[in-house]
Order: C-alpha cells, then sequence, then structure tokens
C-alpha cells in the first residue's frame, strides 16, 4: 500500500513549557486544536486509501475469471 507522507507520520502535539503562562496556554490550546485536525486528516486520508485499495483488488478479483490470465502462470 503507498501511503501519502503525512499519513505515515507521528502526529505532533504542542508541548506546554516548564513554567508556562497564560498567554503559553492559550498559544497551545490553538496550536493543538490545528495539530488535532492535521492529524485526523492524515488518519482519513490514510483510511480511504486503504479502502480504495482494497476496493480496487476485489474488482480486480472479481472480474479476473472473465478476463482470462492477467500474468504467465495465473
Amino acid at each position: 500500500m503507498i501511503l501519502a507522507e503525512a499519513a505515515t507520520q507521528p502526529c505532533e502535539l504542542a508541548v506546554l513549557p516548564e513554567r508556562p503562562t497564560a498567554a503559553d496556554l492559550e498559544a497551545a490550546y490553538v496550536r493543538r486544536g490545528a495539530q488535532v485536525t492535521a492529524c485526523d486528516a492524515a488518519r482519513r486520508l490514510a483510511v480511504e486509501t486503504l479502502r480504495a485499495e482494497r476496493d480496487l483488488i476485489d474488482a480486480w478479483a472479481q472480474g479476473r475469471g472473465a478476463a482470462g490470465p492477467i500474468l504467465p502462470g495465473d
């Protein structure tokens, strides 16, 4: 299966500094929201890719008998 690079990378999440200020908390909250959204999009892309690949394999397998051998020895 070939996946987009974004779908194969671990998701990043913002980390607070050791002594966070209110501004640090607010910035991390916003940044984490964007990171979770990006991570979910990558996950969806991976799932859609897998489903499309399986659909193609199923279609090929169902039509294979009518089409005859594809490769020598099939």
